[in-house]
């Protein structure tokens, strides 16, 4: 009797074990976790945005804000005008300084070039994004602040999280094994979280809107960390080239 149909082997046994390795390489590395986070975050966002266009989630979106404006309180409103300022364009553009002398004063030159990128992307895909959806800001009770814009996507939720995403990529690439930054990672992504709950606080966005915002600003940071390997490891190959010449 043949022993292959007794104990039938799995197509991964048969490869060679150097191919076997490879593949493992392949699965396990870093161009490709970042490449799946990013393709999960914009499908996540393209079915999203599909079921918003459908009006999907009308009425769980006005439950969720009559509840988050059934603890409104005075103190609460100050915070919320608070945490809104630091996703809005004076409060990022100060944040974003800070960064930028920052890594300038590390020379992480490829870094600074990458959260220009991420930055520019994110504020791109919120001006057309909200055009292309065109989609009517919350009337569900009288919002704390005027906005005259459209509504989809959180335009401070996606900056917010591309901003803080970056951050929180950037800190923890520098030394994965060190705790604190593990935590200054988090508060960064807890300032994000903040932000994107104060737009519905304030009654100036959906929930579906700050949700968009969250895939779309983690997406891309995904997009711009898999070109800052790829920049990275071309320049020390570059590098490697030339002190090899000479």
């Amino acid at each position: 009797m043949d022993t292959h149909l007794l104990h039938p082997h799995h197509p991964l046994e048969e490869l060679p074990r150097t191919r076997v390795q490879k593949l493992v390489r392949a699965v396990t590395s870093y161009y490709f976790i970042v490449l799946v986070v990013a393709i999960g975050f914009a499908y996540l966002f393209g079915w999203l945005a599909d079921e918003v266009n459908e009006n999907e989630f009308g009425g769980v979106n006005r439950a969720i804000l009559l509840t988050i404006h059934a603890y409104r309180s005075a103190a609460l409103d100050r915070l919320a005008l608070d945490a809104t300022w630091l996703g809005s364009f004076y409060g990022v553009a100060l944040i974003a300084a800070s960064l930028v002398l920052g890594l300038w004063i590390l020379k992480r030159y490829v870094d600074l070039g990458t959260l220009a990128a991420v930055l520019i992307g994110a504020s791109a895909m919120d001006i057309t994004l909200k055009l292309f959806f065109h989609q009517a800001r919350p009337q569900v009770f009288p919002p704390l602040i005027q906005e005259t814009n459209y509504s989809f996507p959180s335009g401070h939720s996606l900056i917010s999280f591309a901003l803080w995403g970056f951050f929180a990529w950037w800190i923890v690439s520098m030394g994965a094994r060190e705790i604190w930054r593990w935590m200054l990672a988090l508060l960064g992504i807890l300032i994000a979280v903040m932000v994107a709950v104060s737009r519905l606080y304030l009654g100036v966005h959906w929930p579906t809107d700050v949700l968009a915002g969250l895939f779309l600003g983690f997406g891309w940071v995904a997009v711009c960390a898999f070109g800052h390997r790829w920049l990275t490891r071309q320049a020390r190959r570059d590098r490697k080239s030339q002190l090899h010449e000479a």
